[in-house]
């Protein structure tokens, strides 16, 4: 078995910590354009994790309404973008850590890079990684694999790798494209994520290094 030299990432919900933006941002979005409407609190995080243009589908099939309502939700997100996400603690120093030893790092997000890139270059993270994979780079969203595809494509060389996620969509997209998983404790989905049995589990960012030092070592054995 190869050893692990390549870690892709999730983006919301998994190295920022966006969720309860993303929740605002339906809420609002389906408050204009669904006012009689009521949804839970639960059933907007439901919601978290695909593509906009599919979760606006229960609204409307109308290509011109599901475009004016992406374009309010990133309005409404940009706006408050900074002032309502952080980063996850330990993602830096973990990022800082898997570079050093000389790693691939990329991020594959369901996000088109215009809405993706701020918050990367915000936190400082654009310098950890060499490869991405936006929504406006690809056909087929996760759990497709063809992001995790795209994303290995851009690397000269790979041996194994494992993706990070914090969505079922994540976890399945990692499986279908025969790589390792690693879900994350602080996931709002996080039982769902449990049931999947993905192949790594973290509570803190600042477990993974150790996670892969290990599986690496008994790999070499």
């Amino acid at each position: 078995m190869r050893k692990i030299d390549t870690v892709l990432f999730d983006l919301d919900g998994t190295l920022i910590d966006s969720n309860d933006l993303i929740v605002n941002c339906f809420e609002v979005t389906f408050r204009k354009y669904l006012p009689h409407e009521n949804f839970s609190r639960q059933e907007l995080i439901d919601m978290v994790g695909p593509p906009l243009k599919e979760t606006f589908k229960i609204v409307s099939e109308d290509p011109v309404i599901i475009n004016e309502m992406i374009e309010f939700y990133r309005e409404y997100y940009i706006k408050n973008e900074f002032e309502q996400i952080t980063i996850y603690p330990h993602v830096i120093e973990t990022l800082d850590s898997l570079k050093a030893l000389g790693f691939n790092l990329g991020v594959v997000t369901t996000k088109f890079s215009s809405s993706a890139m701020p918050s990367i270059k915000h936190y400082g993270m654009d310098q950890y990684f060499n490869t991405y994979c936006f929504l406006d780079d690809i056909k087929e969203h996760k759990p497709h694999p063809e992001p995790i595809f795209f994303a290995l494509k851009q690397l000269n060389n790979y041996g194994n790798v494992v993706f990070v996620g914090d969505n079922t969509s994540d976890i399945l997209a990692g499986r279908n494209a025969t790589v390792l998983t690693c879900g994350v404790g602080w996931s709002i989905k996080k039982e769902a994520i449990k049931a999947l049995n993905p192949d790594f589990w973290i509570e803190d960012f600042s477990e993974l290094v150790q996670i892969i030092k290990e599986y690496n070592k008994e790999e070499k054995l």
